[in-house]
């Protein structure tokens, strides 16, 4: 049996492949090892995994994982899933090698995550060649859900968001200033938080402040992510990941507005990847 793992932020998606066919697939808490203890995934692999695995022998495992961009990340992530699949041939590679193979497959281009976090590369059809860095939802992640969420929580905080969106918000939430306020500094995890604002956002997508908040957030990617990889007017640009997929409309329009012909949108990479690796 072959696993294929695509992991965010904030989910994973397992599938299970036997002879070049997909016989399941679930989907997990996700796992990023700047944020999260091994332990999480531990618990994923024991309870999750491997009930799914049943009797079939696992000889092959591609894991594509947020935060995997260092030696010492893929390193934890690979020493977790050999204590229970020992004798599998483990690859473990950054969620963004992952988004290019799924988008791009063996032809050049931008691929870009509009996720829980954004990222993106310049891809020369096997190989990362030009990674502009993400720095993470504390001092990047522009267009992403956790960027989007920061920017409307923090109208709505003070006080510049439309007094619908603001009493709308207050009470969907259920959550005062003060508990707000706590989500965000003593949370172990407060980009979820801001991330589960970006659902909020599509709900009210009509209404004129949220939608110039989501084109403003994808503008901010296009000129801090997109304009710094060369020859980008005349390169295939695509995008996956939730947020580029629900806000598709807006993000073509801020494509359009700064001269940007896009390519393909997949919601999740997966369809890209079991293509990949069963061809």
């Amino acid at each position: 049996m072959k696993i294929i793992a695509d992991s965010g932020s904030t989910k994973t998606s397992w599938v299970f492949i036997k002879n070049n066919k997909v016989i399941s697939s679930i989907h997990t808490l996700g796992f990023n090892p700047y944020y999260c203890d091994d332990e999480i995934l531990l618990e994923i692999i024991n309870n999750e995994i491997l009930p799914a695995t049943g009797s079939h022998y696992v000889d092959e495992i591609y894991y594509y994982g947020a935060g995997c961009s260092t030696e010492k990340n893929c390193f934890r992530i690979n020493n977790i899933l050999s204590r229970s699949f020992n004798n599998a041939i483990i690859s473990i590679n950054h969620d963004l090698e992952g988004a290019a193979t799924a988008l791009l497959q063996e032809r050049k281009g931008i691929a870009c995550i509009l996720g829980t976090g954004s990222n993106s590369c310049l891809w020369d059809g096997g190989n990362i060649i030009v990674n502009v860095p993400s720095l993470g939802y504390m001092l990047g992640d522009e267009g992403s859900g956790t960027y989007i969420g920061m920017k409307i929580l923090k109208g709505i905080l003070e006080n510049k968001a439309p007094d619908e969106i603001h009493d709308s918000f207050l009470e969907e939430s259920g959550l005062t200033f003060e508990e707000i306020l706590n989500k965000i500094y003593s949370d172990h995890q407060p980009n979820r938080f801001f991330a589960n604002i970006s659902m909020f956002a599509g709900k009210n997508i009509t209404n004129n402040w949220i939608r110039k908040q989501v084109l403003n957030s994808f503008d901010d990617f296009i000129i801090n992510q997109i304009f710094l990889y060369p020859n980008y007017e005349s390169t295939d640009i695509c995008f996956t990941g939730s947020v580029a997929y629900y806000f598709r409309e807006i993000l073509i329009e801020a494509c359009a507005n700064h001269g940007i012909s896009m390519g393909i949108i997949l919601k999740e990479p997966m369809e890209g990847l079991i293509k990949f690796h069963t061809s």
